[in-house]
């Protein structure tokens, strides 16, 4: 998942409400029914919540949306801004309080409008609808907690509606299409996507629903994507163990420019970026190596994204899509991606080792896509293919899920599955000098002075 910098730095994108619900490190887990009606035409949106067993003291919600009501276990309370509060990863924010003790059931009345495009991604408009966590377009959490969700989404009728969850249940009423969604189970995130311009192209290969959604793309690169990756979910089951929803995949060329990100079995990228992407050399090869590094965080989402840690997730993920695209694509496609990993890992503009590279940092991208793939792959021909595999395996089966790996425990699991070789490499290659290329030393990343 690329985030882009603006959802860093753009001020007070958010708006948080407090309420005390007694021990905030109780995670129980929490339940989410949301039921909305969006207006594309005129970028509002009106809401109404109902949170069960709500996980801590503060949730956040988008600026520009209004509260109108809040009710605990029944009882109107008050609620007053909080200016103090610190922001949400990606989400910079401003806080409102709620004074509520014990809180079981909270429910809220909320809207308003939103007008901006946020991140580059998230927005209202008559063409698209894309509202994700980058917006905070529902009650938000601090932390990386999973709910489960049931969506009830209102919008005009003629679009083409899409989300993260199942279908339970569709209507018309009133010239609008009103569509039921509930989670395949504990997630982060609701996504709600909808177009008057996608139309949908399925297919079933590999005992895999791949359903592919876009606006300008051919019918014949689709139905090649759909092959192509319902192969990749069945070789990565096989590599690391079956994703935590199995048989079904959605990918949205959303028609907008900006970047991608997944929320399992749900994949969001830019059509744009697809079509640029598409007329350079290897540009079929480029594309499902895009659409591959977000399938694989179906598997590599295991640590938490607001942390350094985060490079488990994103060298994980880059390191999938290439595999899957070098054993689709072959050797040629394979040889000058890794010379672009490499090229890209000289332009680094800091010292910062992979393992402590700050989310904000020049060298995110550079440091946790273009070195640990580069890691990786070293280690690949070091250690060959099955230790490694082993490796990954057992780490994607003792973290998924969890939000919790991190450095320490990669280089302890390292160290059980392939040894303390192994386990010297990826400290040396996390924490003292950028990655080798893939068995070229001569072609290597210079080391970096001290």
């Amino acid at each position: 998942m690329r985030l882009s910098p603006k959802l860093h730095i753009t001020a007070a994108l958010l708006t948080a409400f407090i309420v005390t619900s007694g021990n905030a490190e109780e995670r129980a887990p929490f339940h989410l029914r949301l039921q909305v009606r969006v207006d594309p035409a005129s970028h509002k949106l009106e809401a109404q919540a109902k949170i069960q067993h709500p996980p801590s003291s503060r949730f956040y919600l988008h600026k520009g949306l209004s509260i109108r009501q809040v009710t605990a276990d029944g009882k109107p309370v008050s609620f007053h801004s909080d200016p103090s509060a610190a922001p949400l990863p990606y989400s910079p924010s401003s806080a409102v309080v709620v004074d509520a003790q014990g809180t079981q059931l909270l429910e809220l009345k909320y809207g308003g409008e939103i007008s901006e495009v946020i991140g580059g991604v998230n927005m209202i408009t008559p063409d698209l609808v894309e509202l994700a966590l980058y917006s905070a377009w529902f009650p938000m959490f601090a932390g990386t907690r999973e709910f489960t969700f049931e969506l009830e989404a209102n919008l005009p009728k003629g679009l083409l509606t899409i989300t993260n969850g199942q279908q339970k249940a569709s209507r018309e009423q009133e010239g609008r299409s009103i569509t039921v969604w509930t989670s395949y189970g504990p997630g982060m995130d609701i996504v709600l996507l909808a177009s008057p311009l996608l139309h949908r192209l399925a297919g079933e290969p590999k005992g895999t629903q791949v359903d592919v959604y876009s606006y300008w793309l051919p019918e014949q690169l689709l139905k090649s994507k759909i092959e192509g990756l319902a192969a990749g979910m069945q070789r990565l089951s096989r590599l690391y163990g079956p994703p935590r929803v199995k048989g079904v995949l959605r990918l949205v060329y959303s028609p907008r420019s900006g970047w991608g990100y997944s929320r399992l079995p749900l994949i969001v990228v830019s059509e744009e970026r697809a079509q640029q992407v598409l007329s350079r050399d290897n540009g079929e090869a480029r594309d499902f190596r895009d659409n591959c590094h977000e399938m694989a965080h179906f598997w590599w989402g295991i640590a938490d994204p607001s942390t350094p840690d985060d490079w488990i997730n994103e060298g994980l993920a880059e390191f999938t899509a290439f595999r899957l695209t070098e054993e689709r694509y072959g050797k040629a496609f394979a040889d000058m991606r890794i010379a672009e990993y490499r090229q890209n890992a000289s332009s680094g503009k800091t010292s910062s080792s992979i393992a402590e590279t700050e989310g904000t940092s020049p060298d995110r991208e550079v440091n946790r896509y273009d070195k640990a793939t580069l890691m990786f792959l070293e280690a690949r021909r070091r250690f060959g293919e099955e230790p490694l595999d082993k490796f990954l395996k057992a780490l994607y089966t003792r973290y998924a899920g969890t939000g919790e790996a991190a450095t320490a425990l990669f280089l302890e699991e390292v160290g059980r599955q392939m040894g303390k070789e192994a386990q010297t490499f990826f400290r040396e290659e996390l924490y003292d000098r950028p990655p080798m290329g893939s068995g070229d030393k001569s072609a290597a990343v210079p080391r970096r002075q001290s």
